[in-house]
């Protein structure tokens, strides 16, 4: 297999280069409810769920400290909520999805992480 370093990527048609420490290093699409399960996801190893509407994403490669970037996104039925990140490691982030107050299960479940990897 071969490798190719780079420290920024432009598109071969022309347009704005970018840097690569821009690009997410872990993503996650989920169903919250029930039994949870990620639909897809890239550098997540396991979802915990640790009770109504309280979730830990579990990264395959860490981060190289505990200050990623995170941003989420819960539905589920004809509600829309909210999150926070409650704990972040360098090797998983705590998530808690609300709505009016109350921490809920959603079937939408979905965060992106921004950071350096270890």
């Amino acid at each position: 297999m071969s490798t190719i370093a780079v420290d920024n990527i432009k598109p071969s048609a022309g347009g704005t280069a970018f840097s690569t420490r821009g690009v997410a290093k872990a993503w996650v699409n989920f169903n919250g409810t029930g039994t949870i399960a990620a639909r897809d996801s890239e550098n997540v190893a396991s979802l915990t769920d640790n009770g109504t509407g309280y979730y830990t994403v579990n990264f395959s490669n860490a981060f190289a400290a505990a200050d990623c970037a995170v941003t989420a996104t819960s539905q589920g039925g004809n509600i829309s909520g909210a999150y926070d990140a409650t704990a972040i490691l360098a090797g998983s982030v705590e998530i808690l999805s609300w709505y009016a107050s109350t921490y809920t299960d959603v079937e939408n479940m979905s965060a992106v992480f921004h950071g350096d990897l270890a």
